[in-house]
């Protein structure tokens, strides 16, 4: 029977045990003394490898700890230290820009699935909003 007729549940791994031919000791024996002599010439032997020396190699490790004795700012910037944005920078402008930048400030939301945050205008769906996709 051939296996692709056979149920899914039968495997070619065999899970019993099978029966052993008797081993050819004096075979066995042969290639076992050859791989000794052969061991012995590279210096590779159990018992030569146990007559070495063994060297401790030191290892050394960096130092990585630091020196807290100067103060430390963890808040690190990329932009080189300025803020930016339209409210860090919001008193640089004229009051009438100003109060249309707080006016449309309100009205910003992701319209669309994962999409970045646009300015909400009054013919929007808010029920709508975040749940639409980009493509229509």
């Amino acid at each position: 029977m051939s296996m692709h007729m056979e149920r899914a549940f039968l495997t070619t791994t065999h899970y019993g045990s099978r029966s052993q031919k008797p081993a050819n000791t004096a075979k066995l024996r042969k290639s076992q003394t050859e791989h000794d002599r052969w061991l012995r010439k590279q210096g590779l032997h159990p018992e030569q490898l146990q007559a070495r020396p063994r060297v401790k190699v030191p290892v050394v490790l960096p130092d990585y700890r630091t020196d807290q004795s100067l103060p430390v700012s963890n808040n690190i910037r990329v932009d080189g230290g300025r803020q930016t944005g339209i409210m860090a920078n919001l008193h640089r402008e004229s009051p009438a820009v100003q109060a249309k930048i707080r006016e449309w400030a309100g009205k910003v939301a992701p319209l669309y699935n994962k999409g970045g945050l646009q300015v909400v205008t009054a013919g929007t769906d808010i029920t709508q909003i975040g749940s639409k996709s980009r493509r229509g």
